[in-house]
């Protein structure tokens, strides 16, 4: 099994993993409770008798929470959970017996003798594999978990990871109380003694001393001294820090950090912050406590990567909301290009498609920064540099500089007319091709990172699979209006092969009624094309079909909205174009004065009923005495089974048909 861990991540992932553990304090059992609430929500939400927190450490995997089992972690070469670390999301294994990863595993093929695994990776802010939440069952699960199961479990994964913060947090407030305290009391000690702590603490450390007004309140401060680390991560020096006050160092410092010194000289409670510099593009976590008299201690920790990790996870998860609504490949493009530039606070991020012999790049209209200018449009690779070949192989482009870049150094002037003073341009593949880049721009020299780098690879794949989407959309369209067209084109034909059969018939009357009727079957067709052939709206239909008659001004429509079948949408066109052609023959609809109302409800059973009512038309002296086409059409309703009733009372036709919602919907 030990050529199972090094499978599952190389040496420098390994060396990661385990650093972590350290910093986060996750080599042991930690006894949380909001893991073990975890847990047991977890076996409830799976239905699983064993549910489990691992942390993977680099000869035992420790067991940090559990239920369903007294054990509290297994040797390395036991562990099921290593084949979880290199997983996007979930590993289900439904069979662990009959998986050649687990068959010969003994917590397979002894006690406890499990065979169902599902396991989420656990991952803290720089994105780098701890351990898994999983769920284990003793029998086999070839249906793994269903769709909400497995929504829940990852859901619950990311609380696992919250908690592994909140333990960071925690440890680093006790390390820097721990430290504080050190330093205040080499404050009190041997002056030596206080200046080597005070100059060898990690993090950033001042010391301050609060200013008051004549009422007594704070309203400012001024530093008495400071470590090397707090200068670098300021970015002062000694003499302008000593010289100035709080507020005049920081423009963006709250105005409230006053009012908090306010209360921490009066009552010696510590006092956390966060704070962001725009000024140094940077974010801090600090921590203020009192010393003794008007003297406070400040404690401040970089976290501008923890939160621009946060930032770019986030902005992942948007991106993949905001493609699902996209119509099109520039709406694609569009979406990811703006979320990019925000998220790396870049001045340029674009999209261009590159030809097949990838010599030019074809750039759509780009994000940019404000006062940036956009660079839409053909440019040849040639023109920049040395940088066709490692795009070609599929390789991300990334220079930091083009003055000093090997492949840009030798004429970095068309690159620097363009604004572009650092860039990435990230591959993007199409059928096992590079066939467009994902580009970003600096307009001044930017040092990328690793994490940068695999943030933009990771948004090209999902501007792939969104781009993919769209144009696969696209082409279902563009062939159910061919078919659409095809169709109408054959009603067509049918229509004139009717007409030429029947060419000089003494009696048009039937003709007239088969064409009127195919063009409703042609009215319903066009509905259903709107709506791609899954359903049609039962308004629009019946609008579409009235119209045809020109009395839109006389025939009221009334009726909540309804979902139609295919079949059903056919139906009603027909039923309605019937009723309508005898209201304009014999009915309502024959004068100038009569009208129609057309009204349909859905009751509590869900069956839906429609009612013609016609009103004001010339008295109707008896029912007719022949039974045609259309007649049968109309008794047999509007799924086909009858359930119609046809009153000719004297001032109008009222017509009832009655089908059940279910019935018009697969129709």
């Amino acid at each position: 099994m030990g050529a199972t861990l090094d499978s599952a991540g190389d040496s420098a992932g390994r060396d990661r993993r385990l650093a972590a553990i350290h910093a986060y304090g996750l080599a042991c059992d930690g006894n949380d409770p909001a893991q073990q609430d975890l847990v047991v929500l977890a076996a409830r939400a799976c239905d699983a008798p064993i549910a489990l927190i691992t942390v993977i450490g680099a000869e035992y995997q420790t067991f940090t929470a559990r239920v369903g089992t007294d054990l509290r972690g297994t040797h390395i070469d036991r562990a099921l959970c290593i084949h979880a670390l290199n997983e996007p999301d979930l590993l289900v294994i439904p069979d662990l017996s009959a998986d050649p990863r687990t068959v010969a595993n003994p917590l397979v093929t002894a006690d406890p003798g499990v065979c169902f695994y599902a396991g989420v990776p656990l991952r803290v802010a720089d994105g780098t594999v701890v351990g898994t939440l999983c769920v284990l069952d003793v029998e086999p699960r070839p249906a793994g978990l269903t769709d909400v199961q497995r929504d829940t479990l990852m859901r619950l994964a990311r609380q696992v990871g919250t908690t592994m913060e909140l333990r960071r947090s925690l440890h680093e407030r006790d390390a820097g109380l721990a430290r504080a305290a050190d330093a205040e009391a080499m404050l009190s000690g041997e002056e030596r003694r206080w200046q080597r702590v005070f100059e060898n603490i990690g993090d950033g450390f001042a010391v301050g001393e609060v200013i008051r007004d004549t009422a007594g309140q704070v309203i400012d401060w001024r530093y008495l001294d400071a470590n090397p680390a707090w200068f670098a991560l300021s970015a002062f020096d000694r003499a302008t820090m000593l010289a100035g006050t709080g507020r005049g160092l920081d423009d963006h410092a709250p105005a409230h950090w006053a009012d908090d010194l306010h209360r921490l000289i009066a009552t010696g409670d510590p006092v956390g912050f966060v704070h962001h510099a725009p000024r140094l593009r940077r974010w801090f976590r600090g921590r203020c406590f009192r010393i003794e008299g008007e003297r406070f201690g400040v404690i401040l920790h970089d976290t501008t990567e923890e939160v621009a990790a946060a930032t770019r996870q986030a902005a992942l998860v948007d991106l993949g909301d905001a493609l699902r609504d996209c119509r099109n490949v520039a709406d694609v493009t569009r979406v990811a290009s703006a979320l990019v530039g925000e998220t790396l606070r870049v001045d340029r991020a674009g999209f261009g498609r590159i030809d097949a012999g990838v010599e030019h790049v074809e750039i759509e209209p780009d994000w940019t920064a404000h006062g940036v200018v956009s660079i839409a449009g053909r440019h040849r690779f040639a023109d920049y540099g040395d940088l066709r070949d490692g795009l070609a192989r599929g390789e991300a482009l990334v220079i930091d500089d083009p003055r000093t870049d090997p492949r840009t150094a030798a004429d970095p002037a068309a690159m620097l007319d363009k604004g572009v003073g650092a860039l990435i341009n990230m591959p993007v593949r199409r059928d096992g091709r590079i066939a467009a880049i994902f580009l970003v721009h600096s307009t001044t020299p930017r040092r990328w990172t690793a994490d940068e780098v695999t943030f933009l690879r990771k948004v090209a794949d999902r501007v792939e699979v969104g781009v993919a989407q769209v144009e696969a959309e696209a082409r279902q369209d563009l062939l159910v209006h061919e078919l659409a067209h095809r169709l109408k084109n054959t009603l067509s034909v049918v229509q004139a092969i009717a007409s030429q059969t029947l060419r000089g018939s003494v009696d048009r009357a039937p003709l007239d009624a088969f064409e009127q009727r195919l063009q409703a079957l042609g009215v319903a067709h066009d509905v259903l094309v709107q709506r791609n052939w899954m359903a049609a709206d039962m308004r629009t239909t019946a609008q579409q079909v009235i119209a045809v008659f020109g009395c839109d001004d006389r025939i009221a429509l009334s009726g909540p909205d309804v979902a139609l079948g295919a079949s059903a949408a056919l139906g009603l066109a027909l039923i309605l174009h019937e009723l309508g052609t005898n209201a304009v023959k014999y009915g309502a609809l024959s004068n100038k004065t009569g009208s129609v109302a057309l009204d349909w409800r859905v009751d509590d059973d869900q069956v839906l009923t429609m009612e013609w009512h016609e009103r004001g038309g010339p008295p109707v002296m008896e029912q007719p005495s022949r039974r045609g086409f259309g007649s049968r059409l109309l008794r047999l309703g509007l799924a086909g089974t009858g359930n119609s009733e046809l009153v000719y009372a004297s001032d109008g036709l009222h017509a009832v048909m009655r089908a059940s919602i279910a019935q018009l919907a697969s129709g």
